[in-house]
């Protein structure tokens, strides 16, 4: 009797703290959850992949911003993330600068005038818009790019200060 006893209070408190473990580890993980921000990513930039420009941009917003935000690239196959950014881009036109190869204008001498239009959701909730207008070359090196980058997690992560 009394060792049946003591396996039912052994078994109850071990329950009892597993539970409590459970209970504490959540809110750490719904927190770090609540972190995370995907970057989705519609149109075309010269110089990338549609994969590539949204591991470009995921890495480039992570660099701009705090570290108490984590950004993950999207997948085109992916469903909507609660909190995401939205990159539109739209081509506006493209001009070819001096510099030809046998009458051919060289890919590498143009310069390509964009729209991106960048949205922020949290929680599955729209919260702002941002447009920007660079003109750029091509590839992760193009500086308007970076600027555009810049100013754009700024504008939603820092300025903003967006509280979850």
């Amino acid at each position: 009797m009394q060792m049946a006893k003591l396996f039912f209070t052994s078994a109850l408190t071990l329950s009892s703290a597993l539970a409590n473990l459970a209970e504490a580890d959540t809110p750490a993980t719904a927190t770090a959850e609540s972190r995370i921000i995907m970057v989705d990513v519609s149109g075309k930039v010269p110089g990338f992949t549609q994969d590539q420009l949204s591991a470009f941009l995921a890495r480039k917003m992570q660099e701009e911003t705090s570290s108490s935000w984590h950004f993950v690239e999207g997948k085109p196959a992916e469903e909507a993330y609660p909190n995401r950014v939205v990159w539109s881009f739209k081509s506006l036109r493209k001009v070819w600068e001096g510099g030809t190869h046998n009458g051919f204008p060289a890919p590498t001498n143009s310069v390509t005038y964009l729209r991106a239009e960048v949205k922020l959701y949290l929680k599955g909730s729209y919260q702002m818009t941002m447009d920007t207008h660079p003109s750029v070359g091509s590839g992760a090196d193009d500086k308007a790019l970076s600027e555009m980058v810049h100013s754009a997690a700024h504008a939603l992560f820092i300025e903003n200060k967006p509280d979850m």
